[in-house]
């Protein structure tokens, strides 16, 4: 069953390029960085090379990671629920929300974190995942009960576990859940009703969606690195 807000029940496992994408990218980059460490050098010291304007660093960190157990465990993940989120969303509106929730994961990282620092992998864009996955299923009226204590586990070993960013972690969940709560606001039977004219709104307020929360992403990384330094 489709997701479709106000609609019951979420959609089952179906096709995700994207997803198979993402994957392959980072096991090619892992595959890389494992020849060549000064490549997973670079990528996890971004919190300086970001300080000097090397901005683009906050999303390829996304897809590196530091050993084989760190990329299998978010690769798991990622297939897992990208398989059920990738069909529900469209290429287009789950590429999207992966990109912000892996950028609110990094930015967040870069302010909470030692000043000039940096963390690489996957994982704040599939808590984004997580926090869509929770709020489209409480749209459709499913049980939410897997989902939350599934974020709640990981959330626990983020903050107990050494070496696990839980600063990008709580930004890429906050992102997600943001950016899913604004995807589908123009739907519903307003869509179905006025036809073309309808799917039109529907994709002006998702790329709204998509634009505010860039525009307030970027506005924070206007603040100085580990401004609000916990960790």
């Amino acid at each position: 069953m489709r997701y479709r807000p106000g609609g019951s029940g979420v959609a089952a496992l179906g096709r995700a390029p994207l997803t198979v994408a993402v994957i392959a990218a980072c096991a090619v980059l892992y595959i890389a960085s494992s020849s060549h460490p000064s490549l997973l050098d670079q990528a996890a010291d971004w919190g300086a090379l970001v300080h000097q304007g090397q901005w683009w660093r906050l999303f390829t960190a996304i897809f590196f990671h530091v050993d084989f157990l760190h990329i299998a465990l978010n690769m798991v993940a990622l297939w897992v629920i990208g398989r059920i989120l990738e069909p529900v969303l469209g290429t287009w509106r789950y590429g999207a929300l992966f990109l912000l929730s892996g950028l609110g994961g990094s930015v967040s990282s870069y302010l909470l974190s030692s000043p000039l620092s940096g963390s690489v992998g996957a994982s704040g864009a599939i808590f984004g995942l997580f926090g869509a996955y929770f709020v489209l299923a409480r749209r459709a009226a499913a049980d939410t009960t897997g989902i939350v204590v599934l974020i709640a586990v990981n959330l626990v070993f983020s903050f107990t576990v050494s070496g696990i960013s839980w600063q990008g972690h709580i930004g890429g969940l906050v992102t997600g859940l943001v950016v899913a709560a604004g995807f589908g606001l123009g739907r519903g039977w307003r869509s179905r009703r006025l036809g073309t004219a309808g799917r039109r709104a529907e994709v002006v307020a998702d790329a709204g969606v998509v634009a505010l929360v860039s525009l307030a992403l970027a506005l924070l990384m206007l603040l100085p690195p580990g401004v609000a330094n916990l960790g």
